[in-house]
């Protein structure tokens, strides 16, 4: 049987994708290696406990968001429900200590309050914030050409075309002169894996405005639901899903024009059309057929800068974290206000000085946790190279010795955490590599530099003919909102493409 499309890959953007084309009439074929849906965002649970794999929330949502859109086009948005968060984050610095609640105009008057000598900067720099939120609403909602919108861009949407050339750090320091007014400003860097210096700016509002700019939500009974949602909506539309199924050939049979993909079981499944979300390295250098492609894309690559990874610990409590301390659901805790620093601190592994993010996500949903009892994510960017050549023995050693460092490091927030641990999993970047099938274990694909930002991104689009990416690696980038957005993207370039 030949399909119109098969999706390899049920991560966030594949999933994405599926849905889309399901909801279109295509007939698709979602192949996925492990059990369940997610990839990288996918649940597990331990004990009665259930743990996100890796988020923490997601940005857009909330009502009238552009992921709610989506899950409300394509009917999800009936089979789930949502919880609004009341506020975004608790940022913590040496001498600052305050909650973002994802009211701009609420941000803005604390940080007026707390650096009264930059307050004229702080409403410059807000009012240009506002400013590209705005352009980029209506870029984004326009429904010209991509490429009619680039070129119209200079005169009609400037400040996207600006903050694409300039680090996040470059565009900050045209409105900001205090450094730790800086650092507080960009301290979401870390949801996007490279300090304000190295950071596309574009890159960094899209962040912030995401989580500061407006309201959110959460998935009740965790983002596996959703996933499942999403699954059971593509086969009631007359589609296909496959778990525990790999593909490991992608064939053209040297035509540049997709044919069919191979699992594991050697299994051939023809198709018009493929997503991949599989890391775009594997999928273009490793599984397709052509090697003349493939050694073109291997030589791109080689050069290409792959993102940071991350160490994260999994706790299950015997009471509610908020009893410990956690008065609200996530912390970012930060030893330095030089944010090149902390980064550093995470590539060459000081788990002492690094920065911590702390997420109860059984706060914002009782019902990941065992009635009465609670959990707590700790979780700080690290680099494979510091994983990737330990013997089994070392690997096992210091894995346990940076979840204690970071358990003892957490409870200074909230005293006696130790003594309440009842199920504790810890994971490294090659636990990343591993089960997120990630080159190196980078979480967010390409690095977000200016050189491989925006249109400098990987396309979705490939030199072969009905081959197309979605996910981390291609545009706009890492994280779930932007996953999402690849995986819709791919489906529309599919679409356009059958």
């Amino acid at each position: 049987m030949e399909y119109d499309v098969i999706v390899i890959g049920a991560g966030v953007g594949g999933l994405a994708a599926a849905l889309k084309l399901s909801s279109r009439g295509k007939k698709v074929l979602l192949l996925e290696k492990l059990p369940s849906p997610g990839g990288f965002a996918t649940t597990f649970t331990r004990k009665g406990f259930t743990f996100e794999s890796s988020i923490h929330c997601v940005d857009a949502l909330a009502e009238g968001q552009e992921v709610r859109d989506f899950l409300d086009e394509t009917g999800i948005s009936q089979e789930v429900d949502f919880i609004t968060l009341r506020d975004f984050s608790r940022i913590i610095y040496p001498g600052h200590d305050f909650v973002a609640d994802a009211n701009l105009d609420n941000f803005t008057a604390f940080l007026k309050e707390s650096f009264s000598l930059e307050k004229e900067n702080i409403d410059k720099l807000f009012m240009a914030v506002k400013k590209f939120n705005k352009q980029f609403d209506n870029f984004s909602l326009s429904e010209l050409p991509i490429l009619v919108k680039l070129l119209i861009s200079p005169f009609v949407y400037p400040l996207i075309i600006q903050t694409s050339c300039f680090t996040a750090e470059q565009f900050l320091e045209k409105y900001i002169k205090d450094d730790k007014l800086k650092a507080i400003i960009t301290d979401i860097w870390r949801f996007a894996g490279l300090p304000p210096s190295r950071l596309s700016a574009l890159y960094f509002l899209i962040i912030f405005k995401g989580y500061y700019c407006n309201p959110t939500a959460y998935i009740k009974g965790s983002s596996s639901r959703l996933f499942k949602a999403m699954v059971e909506k593509i086969k009631q539309s007359g589609s296909e899903v496959k778990f525990n199924t790999e593909v490991t050939d992608i064939i053209t049979g040297n035509s540049k024009k997709i044919k069919s993909v191979i699992t594991d079981k050697g299994e051939e499944f023809q198709a018009k059309a493929v997503i991949s979300n599989v890391n775009a390295v594997d999928t273009m250098a490793n599984m397709l057929d052509d090697q003349a492609v493939k050694e073109s894309y291997r030589k791109k690559f080689s050069s290409m800068e792959k993102s940071i990874s991350a160490f994260q610990v999994y706790l299950g409590l015997d009471l509610p974290a908020k009893y410990l301390g956690m008065d609200h659901p996530i912390f970012s805790v930060n030893t330095t206000y030089d944010q090149l620093e902390s980064y550093n601190y995470s590539l060459v592994g000081d788990y002492q000085r690094c920065s911590l993010e702390l997420v109860d996500h059984a706060q914002i949903d009782p019902g990941l946790a065992p009635q009465g009892k609670g959990s707590l994510l700790i979780m700080a960017l690290d680099d494979y190279a510091g994983w990737g050549n330990l013997t089994e023995e070392e690997y096992k050693k210091k894995k346990m010795e940076v979840a204690n460092q970071f358990i003892s490091r957490a409870e200074k927030y909230l005293p006696g955490l130790s003594k309440h641990i009842e199920v504790m999993e810890a994971a490294t970047p090659m636990t990343m590599s591993r089960f997120g099938s990630s080159v190196k274990g980078a979480i967010y694909g390409f690095a977000q530099t200016l050189g491989q930002s925006s249109i400098n991104r990987l396309p979705h689009e490939t030199k072969v003919k009905g081959l197309f990416l979605a996910g981390a690696w291609t545009q706009p980038g890492g994280g779930v909102h932007a996953c999402f957005l690849s995986g819709i993207e791919a489906g529309d370039l599919a679409l356009r493409y059958l």
